[in-house]
């Protein structure tokens, strides 16, 4: 997709992770306390659970700084990774990284968006999305496109934020906003990047029973749900209909 055609919102978007790439990972172990590391394992844990053993191509949209293509690695031996991120210097930190744990010839990194996916149709098993299916800005369309890409019987696994059921939970959730927007800023040096993270989360119209409502209707079943850390978080596994 040429950088011209770009919405103003995706053109902000791509800046403010383009500014914050460098703190990225630091910042979300401070304001997780360290717990994004085991969702996204946890993640890959339900994902080998639930799918076939044979995978050999994996698609990772929002891939950042690369954490969970490494994990994917790790888990699958066989499998070629590919990740998809629209933060040239996002990707640049990923690379490194796979660099440092010698994942070269085994994960892939390429500059895209999710509304225009930049491969043929069925050419993955799996597609992945850590916390990043809030930030799509043609969700619809992107969701096609995942849908295009896939294989039959494919399976998609989605990690995003959720909303607690508890009612205390839920408090202390909203009131933790309040602090980690500020904490983010700080570090950061970049208001808008913390300010935009409380916000696309509390505005994020699909999630939990939603979501799976909203797969369902792009022609996906759902194969597992499941909250973690109090519903602060959810995985989603669902498999595209043959």
């Amino acid at each position: 997709m040429d950088k011209s055609s770009l919405s103003y919102k995706e053109k902000k978007l791509k800046n403010m992770f383009d500014h914050i790439a460098m703190k990225y990972d630091l910042i979300n172990h401070i304001l997780s306390f360290g717990i994004d590391i085991i969702w996204r394992k946890k993640t890959i844990h339900l994902l080998y659970k639930f799918s076939e053993r044979n995978i050999q191509k994996i698609l990772d949209i929002a891939t950042g700084t690369g954490d969970l293509a490494i994990l994917l690695a790790h888990q699958f031996k066989y499998a070629h990774i590919i990740g998809l991120d629209s933060s040239e210097k996002m990707l640049e930190v990923a690379k490194k990284k796979i660099k440092n744990n010698f994942f070269e010839k085994k994960i892939q990194t390429i500059l895209g968006y999710s509304q225009n996916i930049p491969f043929k149709n069925k050419t993955f098993d799996v597609v992945t999305i850590a916390f990043g299916i809030r930030n799509f800005q043609y969700i619809h369309h992107s969701v096609k496109e995942i849908y295009r890409i896939l294989k039959p019987s494919g399976i998609l696994a989605i990690l995003e934020f959720s909303e607690p059921s508890n009612y205390w939970i839920k408090k202390i959730y909203y009131f933790y906003f309040f602090f980690m927007k500020r904490i983010g800023n700080f570090i950061s040096k970049n208001h808008f990047a913390y300010n935009h993270l409380k916000k696309s989360i509390l505005s994020f119209p699909y999630r939990d029973k939603r979501m799976n409502k909203f797969l369902k209707y792009h022609g996906f079943d759902t194969i597992h749900t499941q909250k973690l850390t109090f519903g602060i978080v959810s995985v989603y596994i669902v498999k595209k209909r043959k």
